[in-house]
């Protein structure tokens, strides 16, 4: 049930200005990748929502699910408890993924997807072109190019398979929005604010479009719910008649999980361009620590007959779901799980070319840190509680993470900074045209400062990250979410100015 791990490393240490970064190598034989470790010289973050301190075209075709035990219940394990102290602001979910196409010479393209002309590859997701191609040489400036402004607490941007550029913009306070190519003015495609808590870190945190949307207009939402006080649910609706406004009547609940606390409530809800299954990524049960009502004396990150803190997998095909082959098994363990060691992931995304999946995990006190698991190799251990980051946590000295836990291909700190940084929002791989210099890139940021970064993963090695911050201006946004459209651009919420922008090439 646990990651094993090489002990031999290598250590390499460098200083860039204020950026210092840790290299740790590890042998090819390892089950840990190289990992990248990088720290900023700065502590103390803010208490937010997802918060830090409370105490060429894509080649992967959509799978439709892989063969499935028995239908699993709908209800979670979960425990009752005080509510922690919630922190203000907002998160929310990172963009899908349109699905992805076959690559090749004139290739058979991905579900809804028509054949490529080989070479650079085939257009995938209902005719979106995903550009897998590397990134060219000679870099240029970013800017952020504002779309959409006056809206409440925006929290994530996707688009929908077959509807490549029409964006969905997900709202915590409970509606999704579409905005049409060229407007400024988004309508409402759905409105469940009747059953939405809006608090803290609870609200509309997810969408996911089902691969065959364009046919079967499935999708599906994690919200929490108000007539539990904001327990979590995955329920499936629908497109209405017409495709601006989704049918109001849930067509069905799949997930339903016990929040003990107001925090960590996870986000982000996604198909995987690989296999097809859904994703769900949970927060550890919140208040701090990973400690007290309703945690487990070993900490619910660590604790698998929990769904808390941690990332679930399963088949919608059915209703009930199904679990999909390749979940984590044993005595005693919840079948779902895919991963686990998580404190709070709430925004994780698929590289839509690669199948690759890039979490990042809100931090306590110190460290934010993103892991880069290699498509379809789940079942890791993360190390929440026992590791923040790549150090010792619960002990705070002299654990051992060797053999068991998967350490971060990149982590920052927060101690001491004039600019505080507190908590991570992951984004997205670039895999669009605008920007051919960027592609293959993950774009990442901060909830407290508005920093944004980028780093590259090749051969299981993260590079150092590069901050983009000065070209993109985003210093004091509230950065709640990144969003990614069919055709691969990537975009950027402010929570706090109630704007949405998207990455373009100054």
């Amino acid at each position: 049930m646990r990651a094993n791990a090489g002990r031999e490393h290598q250590i390499f240490a460098s200083r860039d200005g204020d950026l210092r970064y840790l290299v740790v190598m590890r042998p090819s034989s390892s089950a840990l990748s190289p990992r990248l470790v990088i720290a900023l010289p700065v502590a103390a973050g803010l208490a937010f929502f997802a918060c830090s301190r409370d105490e060429s075209i894509s080649p992967l075709p959509l799978g439709t699910g892989g063969a499935a035990s028995s239908a699993s219940s709908t209800g979670g394990p979960g425990g009752s408890g005080a509510g922690g102290d919630g922190g203000a602001g907002g998160s929310g979910d990172a963009g899908g993924s349109s699905g992805g196409g076959g690559a090749g010479e004139g290739g058979a393209g991905g579900d809804g997807g028509a054949g490529g002309d080989g070479g650079d590859g085939a257009t995938g997701g209902g005719g979106a072109r995903l550009s897998c191609a590397p990134p060219s040489e000679d870099e240029g400036a970013l800017k952020l190019t504002p779309l959409v402004t006056g809206l409440a607490s925006p929290i994530l941007v996707k688009s929908a398979p077959g509807d490549p550029t029409r964006l969905f913009i997900v709202t915590q306070p409970g509606q999704i929005l579409v905005l049409d190519e060229g407007a400024t003015e988004p309508t409402v495609f759905l409105d469940i604010r009747d059953l939405t808590v809006f608090a803290d870190e609870r609200g509309l945190l997810g969408l996911a479009f089902h691969p065959e949307y364009e046919s079967n207009g499935r999708f599906f939402v994690h919200y929490s719910d108000k007539a539990t006080g904001g327990d979590t649910r995955v329920v499936e609706f629908a497109r209405g008649e017409r495709p601006d406004v989704a049918n109001p009547t849930p067509v069905a609940t799949y997930l339903e999980q016990a929040q003990p606390a107001r925090n960590h409530n996870g986000g982000s809800l996604e198909f995987s361009p690989v296999d097809g299954f859904l994703y769900l990524g949970l927060g550890d049960g919140g208040n701090s620590n990973d400690s007290g009502p309703g945690h487990s004396p070993i900490g619910n990150g660590q604790e698998l007959t929990t769904w808390l803190g941690k990332i679930l997998r399963i088949d919608v095909s059915t209703h009930p779901y199904r679990i999909p082959e390749g979940n984590m098994t044993g005595e005693g363990v919840l079948p779902e799980i895919w991963d686990y060691g998580l404190r709070n992931p709430y925004r994780f995304s698929f590289d839509a070319c690669t199948g690759d999946l890039y979490i990042a995990d809100v931090g306590q006190r110190l460290w934010e840190e993103i892991n880069i698991e290699p498509a379809g190799q789940g079942r890791k251990n993360y190390g929440w509680r026992v590791m923040e980051g790549a150090h010792c946590f619960s002990p705070a000295e002299d654990c051992d993470p060797e053999g068991t836990t998967t350490l971060p291909a990149a982590e920052y700190g927060h101690a001491g900074q004039v600019i505080e940084d507190c908590s991570v929002t992951g984004g997205y791989v670039y895999r669009g045209s605008k920007i051919p210099w960027l592609r293959g890139s993950y774009l990442f940021g901060d909830y407290c400062s508005g920093r944004i970064w980028t780093l590259t993963y090749e051969g299981g090695v993260a590079s150092a990250p590069v901050d983009r911050t000065d070209d993109l201006g985003s210093f004091r946004f509230k950065l709640a979410s990144f969003g990614q459209d069919g055709t691969g651009e990537v975009y950027v919420t402010d929570f706090g100015g109630g704007a949405v922008y998207r990455i373009d090439p100054e």
